[in-house]
């Protein structure tokens, strides 16, 4: 099973945050992983575990990135890809998404995880985003995930309420 995630490097929100001129001031904020896809990762490698295969952590950033892929892989990932681009911080949800969708698109893909949102923005569209741009089906918000077979049983949190 071929188990990609989708990643992002976003500020700790644990730590205190600057804003200067009205916006925010990451200069001296420690990045890690959005912690939503920190669970997605932990998810890939359980279901790595239990069915065979790989799970690879893709991410759009710069080389300062790199540390954010090393913890996954510390974590247990199998490959860690960086889509280097320099202007990722300028970029909207649908820039970033095609950019991980033209990776995507060439590589043998049997699932794709990643966070509800960034803790960053909170927009939630990059993952709903790549599914468009690669014409495949797409849940949001889920909280329990198994597999049986080539059928994904999904439990997802609608509303307060669990739906399967």
């Amino acid at each position: 099973m071929n188990i990609f995630v989708i990643m992002k490097r976003t500020f700790d929100t644990e730590e205190k945050i600057a804003i200067k001129a009205g916006q925010v001031d990451d200069s001296g904020a420690e990045f890690i992983i959005n912690p939503y896809d920190e669970y997605a990762i932990e998810e890939a490698i359980v279901l790595r575990d239990q069915h065979c295969g790989e799970v690879t952590v893709v991410t759009v950033g710069t080389e300062e990135t790199e540390k954010e892929l090393r913890t996954a892989l510390a974590m247990g990932a199998d490959k860690a890809i960086l889509i280097d681009c320099e202007e990722v911080e300028s970029m909207d949800q649908f820039s970033t998404a095609t950019l991980l969708a033209t990776y995507l698109k060439d590589q043998e893909v049997d699932i794709i995880l990643g966070g509800n949102v960034a803790v960053d923005g909170g927009s939630g569209q990059v993952g709903p985003r790549v599914a468009e741009l690669l014409g495949i089906a797409q849940v949001t918000t889920i909280t329990k995930i198994s597999i049986d077979g080539n059928q994904a049983i999904i439990v997802r949190d609608v509303e307060g309420m669990k739906k399967r």
